[in-house]
Order: C-alpha cells, then structure tokens, then sequence
C-alpha cells in the first residue's frame, strides 16, 4: 500500500486518527458511469426471467446424508467455536487494554468476514453459533443425543413474534459501536458477547423452542435476510414428498431430533430468512426428504409468496444503517484535522449538546433520510402504477429489492477492514493478552495489508456494481409479479429504478470520500 495516501493524526485524548485517501476521481467517475450503463442497457439486454431456476443437491449422497443426520454433526462444529468464543472473551476480560486480540478478533475478522460468508453460503453462523451452543447445553444438558429440556417452555407473547426486537437491538448495537468505540475497547466487546450468551440462555430456559433465534438475535436475523441472496438453501428434494406427509414431524420433533426451533414446516419453506441451518429436519424427517442445495444467486429476493411488514423494515433498517456506518467514519461526519467543521460539529454547536448527544442526533437524521426517501418513492410509484396495488403491499414488496444493494455496501465496506486490517490478528495471535508472549513466532510481525489500497477500490467498485446489478434485477422481478399489467409493473418500477441508481451513486461517493480509521479500530 502507499502509506503517501495516509495522514495520522493524533487527538486529544492520547489516541490517534489514521486518515486513509478515498478512491480517486476518475474512478468515481468511472464506476458511476458502469451504473448507468447497467441500469438501462445490460440488464435489459439480458433479459429477467424469473423461472424456476436449477439446483444441485449437495446431500443427495447417501453417506453425507447420513452424516448431517448424526446429532452430534452440528456440535462436532459448534464445540471448536464455543471454545475460541471462550478465549477470546476471557482475553478481553483480563488481557491488556491496549493490546489485545478481543476488538481485532470480533471486529476486524468475524465481523467483517461474516458478510461475506453468508453471502457466498448461507446462515453457517447460526449453524456454529457458540450462543446457542451454550443455550442447547443448558438446556438439554447434553449435545450428543435427543433429551427434554429443561425450559419452562413459554410462548413469546405475540407481539415479539417477529423481527422488530432484533431490529431494535442492532441500531442500538451500532449506536454504542460509533458513538462509545466499543470496537477499540477490549473490556466492552467482551462484555457484549457474554450478554449474547446471557440472552439466548435466559430466553432459552423461560420460552418454547428458540425465542432468542427467532426474534432478538441481530446477528441471525440479519445473516437469514442477507441469505436470501446466497446461493446456497435448505429446501425438500422434492415437494411431492412433504406434500403427502402426514406427521410433519419437522413440525413437532420425535425422538429423532427437536421440532424446527423457528417453527417452519419444510414443504411450505420458499425462503431462507428464518432458517438458523440448526439441520434438527435432517434428523426428524423419517421420509430424507431436506436437502442442501445450490441455486442461482438472488433468487429468494424476488420470489417472497408472502411479504412481511417486519423483514420489510429489516431490509430498510440494513439499508440506512450500513449507510450510516461508511458516513460516520469519514471526515464530513468528524473531521479531526485542527479548524475543520463537520456534521457533529455543527450539530453540537447548533444544538448545545454535547458530542455524544449531538452524534445521537445526526444518527436519527442519517438513517431518518433514506427511509423518507423510500416512502416518498413508493408513494409515487403507487400513484403512477394506477393504485391497483395496495399503497402498503408494494411498500412491503419493493422492501424487498434494497437489500442487495444494502448487502453489497456492506461488503465493500467491510472488505476495507478485511483486507487492509485483518492481518492486524496475525501478531495478536501469538499474544493474545497483550503481556508479551509469542506462542507461534508472530508477535513482532509487521504485515502489509492482504490488499492494496488499489486492488481494494477495485474489489469496493466490484461490490456495488454487483449489488446494483441484483437489485435492479429484483425489482423487475417483482414489479411483474405485483402486477398483470405490463404497462403498470413499468410504471409503478421507474421510480424504484431512479432511487436504486441514487443509492448506488451515494455508496461510490462515500467510498470516495477519506476514511477516518481509529487505530486499532475495527
């Protein structure tokens, strides 16, 4: 990397600010240009159709269907990642402050990488998930074999039977990210993962199945939606089969294996969102017939039979959140140069509060934008479609449609940290605690970034481009699915197709812009 397009800066408070250059101009330039041109050309060119689509079993082997049929197959996975969930907890808890692989390990690594794998394969998190391993082992007491549980088997009261606590817990999540650093600080990042592990354990020992999976965990709720682009999918191997089946014992378990702990019945599964790949239908299904299958990417996005109000919000709140995210590290949002002005700035000035206060209120403002523009969009789209549709069904619809371009934001923003930070682990790793040991030789390492600064523009442009794309795509899709009408599905698009542009633009600009990147941050 050219350390020429970095500028340090130290602050106030002993800390220090590494100001890292945005991609260049004519890259800008450029990559708006590819927007344009696939907007109106390349994917009509292409054409959008939305058929069935081919698939390919992965567990159409007898032997590997055997296996995920084990009870221990999901533990066997599981264990290993309690283990180093453990470490790394008790290394932020006791290691040293200003060294330590808790905040690298959980911020720079899992965090950033975890995009990026459920995005080329599905929600795995849930399937290794260390929150419900320590859930399933205090509840069941064992990990090995079919037990009741020891739950006191509540239902969640129905209004939390949907996503909006998760919703709720992740922009609180993000509020103490940005506006507290939680990501420098070793202590807080260890504190927030045992209360993971105390909620999903609490919930699991006072409600039925897995109330924590379903409705509080930001991390699954937020892997199940961005899933339903991933190529990979749980679904029957054939249909017919779950359509004469009499028992549903995916449903209410046997002795086999536990009922679906999100309640899906197999044969009526059409999208991922809420599949946690916990593979307990492998096991009580007495005909084999789940499967883990490939498919087309961006299939599950268009094909919801039955919109929900809440995954609706989910998408929109990952839009403006993701947004809120690349803004806030950017100097227009703080800028640290002496003399400069910048949106907190003002806003404390302006208002008289204080910069958290005042960083609270330009993160409501932030994310207030894109979900006004969103409605005004779909208020016009309704109105021009001719109003056949109702004002709320295709606000729910046409939800549906940014969450590629919220996922791949995402991921470009995350390959940033990924690529240009992840290596910070290596030497971490041979001195966790920060106490000067060096287990494996690495401790003094000095390693270049896994990607250059150039490579990673490219990889960033890539990224957008390739979400645009999908949502583009998606709202075509839908647009002919809510209405027979050619001439009203086209209408009631142009619209969403202006917006996604605006969107796409906004995400290069932000890449665009300086990055401010605490040291040791993220």
């Amino acid at each position: 990397m050219d350390h020429s397009t970095m500028e340090h800066i130290r602050l106030p408070d002993g800390g220090m600010v590494m100001v890292m250059q945005g991609m260049p101009g004519w890259l800008f330039g450029l990559a708006i240009g590819a927007v344009i041109l696939l907007s109106f050309v390349v994917v009509e060119w292409r054409g959008l159709a939305d058929g069935p689509g081919w698939t390919w079993n992965l567990t159409r082997s007898p032997r590997v269907h055997r296996l995920v049929r084990q009870r221990w197959f999901q533990p066997a996975f599981q264990l290993p990642v309690l283990a180093l969930f453990g470490f790394v907890i008790y290394a932020g808890l006791f290691g040293s402050f200003a060294k330590n692989l808790a905040p690298v390990m959980v911020w720079t690594l899992w965090w950033a990488a975890l995009i990026f794998v459920v995005a080329l394969a599905g929600n795995v998190w849930c399937f290794v998930c260390p929150w419900d391993a320590a859930a399933n082992v205090m509840t069941r007491l064992t990990l090995w074999k079919k037990r009741a549980s020891l739950s006191l088997g509540l239902a969640l009261p129905a209004s939390l039977q949907n996503v909006y606590p998760a919703i709720a817990l992740f922009v609180v999540l993000t509020w103490l990210e940005l506006g507290f650093g939680i990501t420098n600080n070793p202590r807080q990042t260890a504190v927030l993962g045992l209360a993971m592990v105390a909620a999903a354990v609490g919930m699991a020992l006072v409600f039925e199945k897995k109330a924590f999976c379903r409705s509080f965990c930001f991390v699954g709720r937020i892997s199940g939606m961005y899933s339903m682009f991933s190529p990979v999918e749980i679904r029957p191997r054939d249909r017919r089969v779950c359509g004469v089946c009499t028992t549903r014992d995916c449903l209410t378990g046997n002795d086999r294996g536990y009922a679906c702990p999100t309640g899906l019945d197999l044969g009526e599964l059409d999208v991922s969102t809420h599949c946690i790949s916990c593979t307990e239908c492998f096991k009580t299904c007495p005909s084999l017939a789940p499967a883990v299958r490939l498919r087309p990417l961006n299939r599950d996005i268009s094909r919801v039979r039955t919109p929900r109000g809440d995954e609706a919000w989910l998408a929109l709140v990952l839009l403006a959140l993701t947004g809120f995210h690349g803004l806030s590290m950017t100097p227009v949002w703080q800028d640290y140069s002496p003399g400069s002005t910048d949106i907190v700035t003002s806003l404390s000035q302006w208002t008289g509060l204080a910069e958290l206060g005042a960083f609270t209120v330009g993160m409501v403002g932030v994310m207030a934008a894109p979900l006004l523009a969103y409605a005004l969009v779909n208020e016009l789209a309704w109105r021009w479609s001719g109003r056949t549709v109702g004002r709320k069904d295709l606000f729910v619809a046409y939800a549906y449609a940014v969450l590629p371009v919220a996922l791949f934001y995402h991921l470009a923003h995350n390959a940033m940290h990924l690529f240009m930070e992840g290596q910070d682990v290596v030497p971490l790793l041979s001195d966790p605690l920060g106490r000067g040991a060096d287990w494996f030789g690495t401790a003094s390492w000095h390693m270049d970034p896994l990607l250059g600064q150039n490579a990673t523009w490219a990889v960033q442009v890539s990224l957008i481009l390739v979400g645009h794309v999908a949502g583009i795509v998606a709202s075509h899709r839908i647009s002919r699915r809510l209405f027979a009408d050619p001439v009203q599905a086209r209408r009631s698009l142009l619209p969403m197709l202006v917006m996604m542009i605006v969107l796409s633009v906004l995400g290069l600009w932000l890449m665009h812009l300086d990055m401010n990147m605490r040291m040791g941050r993220m």
